[in-house]
């Protein structure tokens, strides 16, 4: 899948950083649609979407240190960008 522009909040970046943490599996892993712990019904409608022109797709893993993260990427016809964030973040 195309990720766009990638970015990754401060702070997601900074707790990175703090525990030497590389969240490039976790890219690596949505970028080829494996979704993460999402609900069957939540992975369906990624799929579905990912026909669509514009839209929406979600990812969501777990941090060896326990925290959650999001991968999301939004299109229109004009652009494509992912960003990577805690949930909280949302």
């Amino acid at each position: 899948m195309e990720l766009g522009q990638l970015v990754i909040t401060a702070t997601l970046k900074e707790h990175c950083d703090a525990h030497q943490l590389n969240i490039t599996p976790f890219i690596d892993q949505y970028a080829y649609k494996q979704w993460g712990e999402l609900s069957l019904d939540d992975i369906a409608a990624n799929n579905d979407e990912l026909n669509e022109v514009a839209g929406h797709v979600l990812g969501k893993y777990n941090l060896p240190t326990g925290e959650d993260i999001y991968i999301e990427t939004s299109w229109s016809d004009v652009e494509r960008y992912t960003v990577v964030m805690f949930c909280g973040e949302r």
